[in-house]
């Protein structure tokens, strides 16, 4: 059975990030619920699965567009993996609910679609599908993570329809892990610094980033990155918008910051080189124009970051 994911209202725009804008209510009062769990498992005529083969979501191409598969839900019945959790989702504008797990063979399904990368799936999926492939992919990898306690290390227990693990010894609870990353643009004047890690495509530069520290705000974060990355000093910091970014599960606060002086100091271990771009030549990195550099795609909250700072004048 293949089911659009997403029937609501047409996304609000204020927030342009993929990812962003999760369309289903989390309906966090049902997770507890086995009950009523076990109900809309038990109703594969409305309600659905997303079949993930080892973090990959299974995808079915459209024209232009990748969709994610939806499956009826006995399919995780008889080809969930045993040992990986049940993860619900949440509920759509027609009351369907959504749940999403890992399957053992993915040779059953290939008739249906193909496992792929979500990072590279991602960038031609509709964009209303995005908020719940990715956010069914981060809770799936971090029980794939996480599944010892932390605190005395046995083999924790699945709880809350995914949402949650229990130690049966010392009865501690972890959550879903989020880490916290400043994403952020250094401005002086009419200009933009934009740094390359050596990882990246040839040509491609992009804003700086790095998680945020224990006792630290986000406005220190973007000011100690900047500084650590390239040696300005931050005067003042921006809030742009922010971007849940499921590999495997940071949530992106992207930000725009004056600097003080061009004091630049790239510290080669961080990144391979930085230059400053012009507004006119920052117009050029997102259309795609710039003679011999390019900027990340609209798949990145770096995009949008630059493109607001380059649309300003």
């Amino acid at each position: 059975m293949l089911v659009v994911l997403h029937k609501g209202p047409a996304l609000s725009p204020h927030n342009p990030n993929a990812f962003a804008r999760y369309p289903l209510d989390r309906a966090g009062h049902r997770r507890s619920d086995q009950a009523w769990l076990d109900a809309a498992m038990g109703d594969d005529t409305q309600n659905v699965v997303i079949p993930f083969y080892q973090g990959k979501p299974l995808i079915t191409e459209n024209g232009p567009l990748y969709h994610a598969r939806a499956l009826a839900t006995h399919i995780y019945h008889e080809l969930g993996r045993p040992d990986s959790p049940l993860i619900f989702l949440g509920i759509d504008g027609n009351g369907d609910a959504y749940f999403a797990c890992e399957i053992a063979d993915p040779a059953t399904l290939e008739t249906l679609g193909q496992f792929m990368d979500l990072r590279m799936a991602g960038m031609r999926m509709d964009a209303r599908e995005l908020p719940i492939v990715g956010c069914a992919k981060a809770v799936l990898e971090w029980h794939e993570n996480n599944r010892f306690c932390a605190k005395c290390g046995t083999p924790s227990d699945v709880a809350e329809a995914g949402w949650k693990r229990v130690c049966p010894n010392c009865r501690r609870e972890h959550f879903p892990r989020v880490d916290p990353v400043v994403i952020m643009l250094p401005v002086l004047g009419e200009r933009v610094l934009l740094g390359r890690q050596r990882m990246f495509p040839r040509g491609m530069y992009s804003a700086l980033a790095g998680f945020v520290e224990p006792g630290e705000t986000i406005e220190e974060a973007a000011a100690r990155e900047t500084l650590e990355e390239a040696g300005l000093v931050v005067t003042r910091v921006h809030a742009h918008s922010t971007q849940p970014w499921p590999f495997p599960h940071s949530l992106m606060i992207g930000a725009i910051c004056e600097v003080e002086a061009d004091t630049l100091k790239v510290d080669e271990h961080e990144l391979e080189t930085a230059r400053w771009f012009t507004r006119d030549e920052a117009r050029l990195l997102i259309e795609g124009k710039h003679p011999d550099c390019f900027a990340p795609p609209p798949f990145a909250i770096a995009h949008h970051l630059l493109k607001s700072w380059a649309e300003e004048g």
